[in-house]
């Protein structure tokens, strides 16, 4: 019995659906191609990292604050008061920023007189300004960059500090004196390099009375008994808060 050819129909139930397929694979592709959800299937998720990059190199700041001076053993010391300070900040090399400062306080200081009883040795206050230069390494904590937009600190440095006064009616004299600091700070950058800052720092003087102190007055009584008092260092802490621009940028 001769054998009849295939139709070729019967061929297209197989063919026609691979074909299909094909065709709605690459409709399906090139729609994805352009929108939002193939670019988020092909790229990458954004940068959720909490740091970023600090690009300036130079900054100026101007703070003001309060400086709480510690009380010395004869009370005749600078007393508590409004600090103003001026510091420029030069970025060295990783966290590493050299830091200069200047910095007043316009404060009032007892003044007593030791060869009078104990009754009448007040003799009354005095206004001073005290002047306080330094400079020092400050380090970021954080290096080069912002951490969730903070920028912990912590620096120390030496310097000097001085009222550029005379001894007074007692002998006493605050004079010019070394000086060193040290202590944490927060800069919170802002928008084109500006940002404000917070520091804690510690001013580090010593206090030396005269001979005149430990010399007994006409009723007997001393200023000072104790001559291991003679001298001693005080911790200062002063609070200020700023702003910075950038220099050179």
């Amino acid at each position: 019995m001769p054998v009849l050819p295939r139709s070729s129909s019967s061929a297209h139930p197989r063919v026609l659906p691979r074909r299909a397929h094909l065709l709605a694979a690459g409709v399906l592709a090139s729609l994805l191609g352009g929108s939002p959800l193939a670019a988020q299937l092909v790229g990458s998720e954004p940068d959720r990292s909490p740091f970023r990059d600090l690009e300036t190199t130079q900054q100026l700041t101007l703070s003001a604050g309060w400086f709480d001076a510690t009380r010395d053993a004869a009370g005749v010391g600078p007393k508590p008061a409004p600090l103003l300070s001026l510091r420029h900040d030069l970025h060295l090399a990783g966290p590493a920023w050299l830091t200069t400062r200047y910095s007043t306080v316009r404060t009032e200081r007892n003044v007593i007189d030791p060869g009078m009883p104990a009754a009448e040795r007040d003799q009354g206050t005095q206004s001073v300004t005290h002047h306080v230069a330094d400079i020092g390494l400050t380090l970021a904590l954080t290096g080069r960059k912002s951490w969730r937009n903070l920028v912990p600190t912590f620096g120390g440095g030496v310097g000097m500090t001085s009222d550029f006064g005379t001894a007074d009616l007692g002998g006493y004299r605050f004079g010019t004196k070394f000086a060193f600091t040290f202590g944490p700070g927060l800069r919170i950058p802002l928008r084109n390099g500006y940002s404000v800052r917070v520091d804690l720092t510690n001013h580090v003087y010593q206090i030396q009375y005269p001979s005149t102190y430990f010399t007994a007055a006409s009723d007997g009584s001393r200023v000072l008994t104790d001559t291991r008092q003679r001298s001693g260092w005080r911790s200062n802490w002063g609070l200020t808060a700023g702003a910075s621009v950038p220099l050179f940028r």
